[in-house]
């Protein structure tokens, strides 16, 4: 015969919505009264999409001007012309444009530096294949030659952009 144990403790925890916990090595979460895993992508995808209705004035975000002006300022295009409005309407126009524009500058700086550090990386390999898979096999790529090169370029870039930002 076995023992049997009433209690009135309640041993379950209760998760209301929007709670992050883990479990067995996963996050979970609370969503719409189901509960899920947290994925790494939760927030990359938080990033890319475009909600349904803008934050700002809660109108629906259909058009494609609405998409695009999610991406740049996280609100509906009726919402950034407003905003734009009041900009040009405090006098502070150029300044705003100055830091969008350098902002962007500074964004394809980092950009072409990146790809351009791979692609000496891969260089290094000496072979290179061909959209018909041929093998190219290439002589003495020196990677510290194209380092100071990418270098070089690089550093002119971001001399352009502070005398820009300098003016």
């Amino acid at each position: 015969m076995s023992k049997l144990f009433v209690t009135t403790e309640d041993k379950r925890i209760r998760r209301k919505e929007g709670d992050i916990w883990t479990e067995n090595g996963k996050e979970w979460t609370i969503k719409n009264g189901l509960k899920r895993t947290v994925s790494k992508m939760d927030a990359a995808r938080k990033q890319v999409f475009t909600p349904l209705a803008c934050p700002i004035c809660n109108g629906t975000m259909k058009h494609q001007l609405d998409e695009k002006m999610w991406i740049y300022n996280k609100r509906c295009f009726s919402c950034t012309v407003e905003m734009e409005h009041e900009i040009r309407k405090a006098g502070k126009w150029e300044e705003y444009e100055r830091s969008r524009v350098t902002a962007n500058a500074d964004a394809f700086c980092e950009d072409m530096e990146t790809t351009l550090n791979e692609f000496i990386k891969e260089s290094v390999t000496k072979t290179n294949v061909t959209e018909d898979g041929i093998v190219e096999k290439w002589k003495d790529a020196d990677q510290g030659f194209l380092k100071s090169v990418v270098d070089n370029e690089v550093e002119e870039l971001k001399t352009k952009i502070e005398k820009y930002k300098n003016e």
